[in-house]
């Protein structure tokens, strides 16, 4: 992860929160479906492609 997804992620999180804290479930809900599945891409790890020699 790079710094600019890193304050993307950041700024996704606050957003929720305050939109939960101000009682905005549907706009919170939006907010956090992107940040959930963007914990996805970095919770599995990458599977090494075969270098292609075959002993």
């Amino acid at each position: 992860m790079n710094s600019t997804e890193g304050l993307a992620y950041g700024a996704l999180f606050v957003l929720a929160i305050t939109l939960l804290l101000t009682n905005h479930l549907i706009l919170a809900t939006v907010a956090i479906v992107p940040y959930v599945l963007a914990s996805f891409k970095y919770s599995f790890p990458k599977q090494k492609k075969p270098s292609g020699r075959i002993r």
